[in-house]
């Protein structure tokens, strides 16, 4: 019995020194996992990019961004890795095309979606050419089927700030302002280089509210942040009484009819960028054009 006892009491041992020793490599591994950082977390997905697996690249970066947003933790990078993956070409064939239809959209919005629709064929999780392709869609008024698809990418990457302006435009574009609002809360002005374009937005939605003080004094907010953006004269037109109404016409149309190529790509975040030339041509001409 003493020997059975000492044999039981022994293999108790050596299993609860093999439990020991599973439980303290689990401990181990499982601490590893936990101290996974945001650096090993994004040379990760550079590497799945390197291997041209952009969706496996977004997917843990989002993921890594909303568990640290959790915790309150710092950002910054990861959304900067993100916007890298999401924005980086793999194809010399599809940025070409890209280019090209940039080059295109002032002059031939038709010839210019031909060619980024070429570019998304080889490249269809690019956002640089699924923005740009729903810019022109809303530029050629194909608001709702644009509204549809940046929603669809949104569920996908909620971080870009790109997909939430586009959101916004759209929204504005089919006078859906409440929808509009919802998403304006979401966008930081104070991490962002996108506000004049934000600014534009809010101009339009005062000027739909019919609240001209408040179009007045977003106009003058975006006057002072970028003096040389092509649209103001056309905000500045609508506001204007007397002998400044036909000037700020005028100089809207002077503007936008000599806009080099280089300014034009700077402000084409815009889906408005110089479209209302006609209008204030013949207001221009009329010497008594109205605004709305």
């Amino acid at each position: 019995m003493i020997s059975i006892s000492l044999r039981r009491a022994a293999l108790f041992s050596a299993a609860l020194f093999i439990f020991t020793e599973a439980s303290a490599v689990i401990s181990v591994d499982n601490k590893s996992k936990k101290a996974e950082t945001s650096k090993d977390i994004i040379e990760k997905a550079y590497n799945l990019s390197l291997q041209k697996d952009r969706a496996q690249a977004t997917n843990i970066l989002v993921s890594a961004i909303k568990q640290e947003s959790l915790r309150n933790g710092n950002t910054t990078e990861l959304k900067k890795a993100l916007q890298q993956v999401s924005y980086l070409f793999y194809s010399d064939r599809a940025q070409q095309s890209y280019e090209l239809a940039l080059s295109l959209r002032r002059t031939d919005l038709p010839q210019a979606q031909q060619k980024m629709a070429e570019a998304l064929r080889i490249e269809s999780d690019n956002l640089n050419l699924f923005n740009e392709m729903q810019r022109m869609s809303i530029i050629k008024g194909d608001c709702s089927s644009s509204l549809e698809s940046v929603t669809k990418e949104r569920l996908q990457n909620p971080y870009d700030e790109n997909l939430l302006l586009l959101q916004a435009q759209a929204q504005a574009c089919l006078n859906k302002w409440d929808d509009y609002l919802k998403t304006h809360e979401n966008f930081d002005a104070k991490k962002s280089n996108l506000v004049k374009f934000w600014i534009g937005l809010d101009i339009e939605h005062a000027f739909y509210e019919k609240n001209v003080a408040k179009a007045k004094e977003l106009i003058a907010s975006l006057e002072k942040l970028d003096p040389k953006y092509p649209e103001l004269p056309y905000w500045q037109w609508r506001v204007a009484i007397g002998p400044a109404k036909n000037a700020a016409a005028e100089n809207y149309v002077k503007s936008c009819k000599n806009i080099s190529a280089a300014v034009y790509r700077q402000y084409m975040t815009d889906v408005n960028l110089c479209r209302k030339v006609s209008e204030l041509e013949t207001a221009s001409k009329s010497g008594n054009g109205t605004s709305e």
